[in-house]
């Protein structure tokens, strides 16, 4: 029997903190129960470490928990006995290893421990629960293959470039690719490119423009009963047209009394200089009370040809985009993009739609522009049919080994012949690509499987003669690298990757540096 100083306080999910009362092996239920009466709080934890002979039988169980019941509290068993630990669940008592650990809502389950979380599993029969647990552990097990390190394994293996020249049938009908046909059969799509280009075309027109705004005096005269303040800036028209002037000072006018002010015309140039008399209204009517006039004519406005847009350089600019659809050059260049396919320039057909121009006849400008889309469609092989053409005839009787990828590629040789009936382009071809023989990535990632960065890299150098191999890791901090296939990624590269901070080109931009196969261009 342990001393009520022995009870603790522990944090408690049933009413915020728990007691905990020590037992011995051999305390009877009465004393246990005579403790849960005296703990302070309503949920208490009975912890028997080594377990209780009478708590550990059926009616010593009952025995507890009808007590607990009966003083208006609920209790807990922690225990690392089994035989104690079953009963309580029998019973329907929370049960943990622990105090601390004691889930006051998984009253007859077990309750597995997922670091600082708790799992309860449901009473569903011990074969079942046995299920669950390993359910559970699979679960971890997943969750260690997907997040367990990772590695980026580049290599330039010894490669040879393999040669072969080949006749080829090109169409849009063929379903497939038929190397068993005289001669090969090859499917063809038909590819687009677009983009938009900015035409100009320089102004020849002319047009006026104002340099200097017209200045007029002006009369006006006050006839309501009150004073009258201008301010600066009042617009007043001139004539049918309402051309605009603006008082150039405030101005302020006694009741009955008139006042001469300058104003100016809000647009430079020759049609500010109106006749006397032309200067009357106001465009506010608050000034109705004042009248206005200008006794004599505007003057000093004044304007000077300059280059402007004519109606001519609109012309040349849609016949510029009309020529664009018949530039050979401009197929070429907007179908550079595509430097993967083999592309068939001579069936290529291009389309130009005209945008917005930059100004209307008659603005002021030294240049006109026009942005057109340039749409290029065109019979194309595309690059992953040739690779597979490449690879089939290529790697024919060639043993163990792959083709570097983007190594492959496919120049047009002979000359083309085109069946218009039948829309069937037979061509002659030069196929290449460079060979890395006895090497497969599936055979790398066997060799540098659950080794050290350093290790992988001397079993490459010695085993394919590979040199300077790049391994990655992730996390960094990773001794090995993974032990499962899936977590290696291996990349066969031509040349090695420039990674200098101040690499220019390809192999610094994309993270990657291939062979740049030559493009047939019919």
């Amino acid at each position: 029997m342990r001393d009520d100083d022995d009870d603790q306080m522990i944090g408690s999910d049933a009413d915020g903190l728990a007691s905990v009362i020590l037992v011995d092996r051999l305390d009877d239920v009465a004393a246990i129960c005579g403790r849960v009466d005296t703990a302070p709080t309503f949920a208490v934890v009975v912890s028997a470490p080594d377990g209780n002979r009478p708590l550990a039988s059926e009616l010593g169980m009952r025995r507890l928990q009808r007590h607990a019941e009966e003083s208006g509290k609920v209790v807990a068993i922690a225990t690392r006995s089994m035989a104690l630990a079953n009963r309580a669940r029998q019973v329907g008592i929370p049960v943990a290893r622990r105090p601390e650990h004691v889930r006051w809502d998984a009253a007859g389950k077990r309750v597995v421990r997922l670091g600082r979380k708790s799992l309860a599993i449901p009473n569903l029969g011990g074969w079942l629960q046995v299920i669950a647990i390993f359910a559970i552990l699979g679960a971890f097990a997943g969750l260690a293959l997907t997040m367990a390190p990772s590695a980026d394994v580049t290599i330039v293996p010894p490669t040879e470039t393999l040669t072969e020249n080949v006749t080829v049938q090109v169409s849009e009908d063929f379903d497939g690719i038929d190397l068993g046909a005289t001669p090969f059969q090859v499917p063809a799509t038909r590819v687009t490119t677009t983009r938009t280009m900015t035409l100009a075309v320089k102004t020849t027109g002319t047009a006026m423009v104002g340099t200097t705004p017209a200045l007029v005096l002006v009369t006006m005269t006050n006839t309501g009963a009150r004073e009258v303040v201008i301010p600066e800036g009042t617009v007043l028209h001139a004539g049918p047209n309402k051309l605009e002037f603006r008082i150039d000072q405030e101005t302020t006018i006694p009741a009955g009394q008139a006042a001469i002010q300058q104003a100016s015309a809000r647009v430079p140039g020759t049609g500010g200089n109106v006749a006397a008399a032309t200067v009357t209204a106001w465009a506010d009517p608050q000034y109705a009370s004042v009248t206005v006039t200008n006794p004599a004519a505007a003057a000093g406005g004044a304007s000077e040809e300059r280059q402007a847009v004519g109606a001519a350089d609109l012309t040349a600019l849609s016949q510029l985009a009309r020529d664009l659809e018949r530039s050979e050059t401009l197929k070429q260049s907007v179908l550079e993009g595509r430097t993967h396919d083999a592309v068939f320039i001579r069936t290529a057909e291009t389309t130009v739609t005209p945008g917005d121009v930059s100004a209307t006849a008659g603005t002021p400008a030294d240049l006109v522009l026009m942005d057109v889309e340039v749409r290029v469609t065109a019979l194309a092989v595309l690059e992953a049919t040739l690779e597979e053409v490449a690879l089939s005839v290529l790697g024919a009787q060639q043993g163990i080994g792959e083709f570097v990828p983007g190594s492959v590629s496919a120049v047009e040789t002979g000359a083309r012949e085109l069946d218009p009936e039948t829309n069937i382009i037979r061509t002659d071809l030069r196929l290449s690509g460079m060979f890395a023989r006895n090497v497969t990535r599936d055979a790398v990632k066997d060799a540098v499987k659950g080794r050290s960065e350093e290790g992988a890299q001397s079993t490459l150098a010695e085993r394919y003669g590979i040199q300077d191999a790049q391994v990655d890791l992730s996390p960094g901090w990773a001794p090995w690298l993974p032990r499962f296939d899936f977590r290696i990624d291996v990349t066969l590269l031509t040349e090695p990757l420039d990674t200098g901070d101040d690499a220019s080109g390809d192999a610094a931009t994309n993270g990657t540096a291939t062979a740049t196969p030559t493009t047939p261009r019919p």
